[in-house]
């Protein structure tokens, strides 16, 4: 599988498998047979709202946790102290993980900017 090499050294799959607009009752059967076909990195976010269905393909799914990276962007939203972190545990828990590979802004331009430093010390 090739990866690419983010500037922190993380091994990062190439091609990923992403869920946006994929309804609920089908997301979870999507990401089963993303994995069986060899997919290693699946892409979600709070405003899909499918991280359930998505953990509960990673629960389900033979692939082990630590060959799966697994990215989520935080909704415009939460970009304030205490919502940002609050907002990623409860990711966590939707997605039945104790960790995220990768978390991203999801709308980060314009006058959101201001939000980086606030994302940063609530995580």
């Amino acid at each position: 599988m090739k990866t690419l090499t983010l500037y922190n050294g993380v091994e990062i799959p190439a091609n990923g498998f992403g869920v946006y607009q994929v309804r609920k009752e089908d997301c979870k059967k999507s990401v089963l047979a993303a994995l069986k076909a060899g997919y290693r990195h699946i892409d979600t976010a709070q405003s899909y709202f499918n991280e359930e269905q998505v953990g509960e393909a990673l629960a389900e799914t033979d692939v082990p946790r630590r060959e799966i990276f697994l990215t989520t962007k935080v909704w415009i939203d939460h970009y304030e102290e205490g919502k940002t972190y609050d907002s990623v545990i409860e990711s966590l828990r939707k997605l039945k993980t104790d960790y995220l590979d990768l978390i991203l802004l999801h709308q980060p331009v314009g006058g959101l900017l201001w939000c980086l430093p606030r994302f940063g010390k609530a995580l």
